[in-house]
């Protein structure tokens, strides 16, 4: 520990606890969380913290005890609880099941770090995969096994934890009854929200009421957290569309029927919300320039990060050691790619990543690759895309059989070390993720440490890796759609770009960014996290709420502080609030800065300017269809949506848009705009008869 640092000697005894904790044994590895967790537990115990893991078995206790110290502790939990059951879900299991099990506790030593596992009953249920398989949801109640985890924590905790210690919670979804008994009961929750699930993803609101109250807490904390009626024209298309965006679910409106945000739950109850990079807390809390940033403004969880402000910290994610030490000019490049059938003569790119093709943007990987060499452009593909079983995929199957000598495609799992040669015999790798999903990234940081220059999404979760600007990488943009052809020409525009370039400034960059990111220091902010969680409490960074359009939140004292931040933020935005308290009256400036962030409802906020507002598009009902036609900012593409599909408009020659699309009852037009930066925005348009 640096003897100059101002945590040195403090004492604090943290939990990590998630439902998978066995990073110390890849046989016991089914997510990166799980790699995670050992990583910072290491890392924290390293600097004094008293740190221990606490999870399910798994049924893995036999292995455990053949391979390492196991400890049967003094601890029997004898749980029996009626968990109330979603009728949509459960149709043939009634209104409620009861759910017991016997639950054993155990301790595994390895390394100096003590992992509490706990056994019996539904945890031991699925060895093989530890979740359940989501064809069960609504048909097996084994389905519960990660709820009924969250109840035997969290009564092992309340039950072993001496006062003031730290539980350090992963995944709202999988954590979200926890916090508000565990503060109850005298600790101090952390909660890091480890991956971008639909910030509306919904639990069950008497589920959570009911068991709440059952581990000693508060039933209170599920209510008031409704989200309002979303009925406006615009508000139902979103609803309809958004989905097809993984940004937001739809839950049935029915009476009996409530849901309620389990991320809005984890913000209302945690005593700090943390994310694992500066990006992904901004997306999260904010959605913004996404499709769903509009919809999201209303929605009860937007106002649950907001009134959380003061708890959002970034502990971060690492690279691990193995691959920042990995030394590039050691590997035999002939050697490993002749291995694969490869041509060491040829650049080549490098991808590694679990089979998800939405998520990883593997369609469009695939499609881009394949047009580029058809087209004749040589290099070599190494793509490692990871799947439980044999692949049969429409795009990346056929792009492997058509060029077998310059595609190597594996699906099983490999070594580290397989990999790390693989990456540092590559000139650039390739993450085209979509939706965004990814949070860290830490496949893309691996590469990058071994000297691959990225070309990756600028999705806010990787930005960290400055591919964005220009300076490690090249980033194509963010993508929202299922089929992105844009997406597809933008991979191929980069790649063309980066392999006809020399290369050694960019790698020698992107090695140094990649390496940055250690666990010691994940450790160190993770350790005065807890301190301040502990101590001297947390607080907002004002620059950071501006940025987020929170200016609101800032006091007359605070924003004149930082009234130049401030201003540049009114203006860059077209704020008016925080504009007229700052006392700009430049309404030109402020019109021109929201007319090109596509934001309608501002530009409608300035009376003098409204014939531009009014003359943006037209929607004329001509018979059986829709003549549309839009200019109004810097738009890339136009799509009409309807009822969760989209027309797309095409560009006139004069930098508007303009198409025809079948015609509806409904008398306004919804339209879906990509802006040239990248923003998506939602606008809409009264629809006029024809005078034909």
């Amino acid at each position: 520990m640096n003897a100059q640092d101002p945590l040195a000697g403090a004492s604090i005894s943290a939990v990590e606890c998630h439902y998978e904790f066995g990073g110390f044994d890849h046989r016991l590895v089914k997510g990166g969380i799980s790699v995670y967790l050992w990583n910072l537990s290491q890392a924290l115990s390293a600097r004094g913290v008293g740190v221990s893991g606490l999870t399910a078995a798994h049924g893995a206790l036999p292995l455990l005890r053949k391979d390492y110290e196991v400890t049967d502790l003094d601890y029997v939990d004898e749980l029996t609880v009626d968990v109330p059951l979603d009728p949509l879900v459960w149709r043939d299991f009634g209104e409620s099941a009861e759910i017991s099990a016997r639950i054993t506790a155990h301790r595994v030593s390895v390394r100096g770090v003590d992992v509490v596992v706990l056994a019996g009953g539904i945890l031991d249920a699925y060895p093989e995969t530890f979740y359940p398989p989501y064809e069960t949801k609504g048909r097996d109640l084994a389905f519960l096994k990660p709820l009924v985890f969250q109840l035997a924590a969290t009564r092992y905790l309340i039950r072993t934890t001496a006062p003031r210690t730290v539980v350090h919670l992963h995944e709202p979804y999988y954590h979200y009854l926890m916090p508000q008994p565990l503060r109850a009961a005298g600790a101090e929750v952390v909660c890091t929200v480890q991956s971008n699930m639909p910030v509306n993803k919904k639990v069950y609101r008497r589920e959570v009421r009911a068991l709440v109250s059952f581990l000693g807490g508060d039933a209170s904390v599920a209510d008031g957290l409704e989200d309002p009626p979303l009925d406006s024209a615009v508000e139902r298309e979103m609803r309809a569309y958004l989905p097809t965006t993984h940004l937001y679910n739809e839950y049935p409106e029915r009476p009996g029927h409530d849901y309620v945000s389990g991320l809005a739950l984890v913000a209302r109850t945690a005593s700090a919300l943390d994310f694992l990079s500066p990006g992904q807390l901004e997306h999260v809390v904010t959605q913004g320039d996404t499709p769903a940033e509009s919809l999201f403004q209303r929605l009860a969880v937007r106002r649950e990060l907001r009134a959380a402000a003061d708890k959002l910290v970034v502990g971060g994610c690492a690279v691990g050691s193995t691959w920042r030490e990995a030394d590039r000019s050691t590997v035999d490049r002939e050697v490993v790619l002749r291995r694969r059938g490869l041509d060491p003569a040829l650049p080549t790119i490098f991808h590694n990543a679990r089979y998800a093709i939405h998520h990883k943007g593997q369609r469009e990987l695939a499609r881009a690759l394949r047009e580029l060499l058809d087209e004749g452009l040589r290099f070599n593909a190494v793509l490692h895309v990871l799947s439980p079983s044999p692949m049969d995929d429409p795009e990346l199957n056929p792009l492997a059989a058509a060029h077998p000598d310059v595609v190597w495609l594996e699906t099983g799992p490999m070594p580290e070390p397989e990999l790390i040669e693989l990456a540092c015999a590559s000139d650039l790798c390739l993450f085209p993720s979509k939706f965004e999903m990814d949070t860290f990234l830490l496949a893309m940081g691996e590469a990058m440490a071994c000297g691959a220059v990225p070309v990756a999404t600028a999705q806010r979760g990787m930005e960290h890796f400055e591919h964005v600007l220009g300076t490690t990488g090249a980033a194509v943009p963010r993508s929202f759609r299922a089929d992105d052809r844009a997406l597809v020409d933008e991979i191929k525009a980069q790649l063309r770009r980066l392999l006809a370039m020399e290369l050694d400034g960019m790698r020698a960059e992107a090695i140094r960014v990649a390496r940055s990111f250690t666990w010691e220091k994940v450790a160190e902010d993770f350790h005065a996290i807890f301190d301040a969680t502990l101590h001297n409490g947390l607080s907002a960074d004002p620059v950071a709420l501006l940025r987020r359009g929170w200016g609101d939140l800032l006091d007359d004292e605070v924003l004149a502080r930082h009234a130049v931040e401030a201003r540049d933020q009114a203006l860059r935005t077209g704020d008016v609030q925080l504009a007229r308290r700052l006392g700009i009256a430049d309404d030109r400036a402020l019109f021109e800065a929201a007319r090109d962030r596509g934001d309608v409802a501002t530009c409608a906020l300035f009376p003098e300017y409204e014939h531009e507002l009014a003359s943006r598009g037209s929607v004329v009902d001509e018979v059986g269809q829709w003549r549309v036609s839009y200019r109004f900012g810097p738009v890339r593409t136009a799509d009409v949506v309807r009822e969760g599909r989209a027309w797309p408009l095409y560009p006139n020659g004069d930098g508007g848009f303009g198409g025809t699309v079948p015609a509806a009852a409904e008398r306004t037009a919804v339209l879906l705009l990509t802006l040239t930066n990248g923003r998506v925005v939602w606008d809409e348009l009264e629809v006029k008869e024809s005078n034909v």
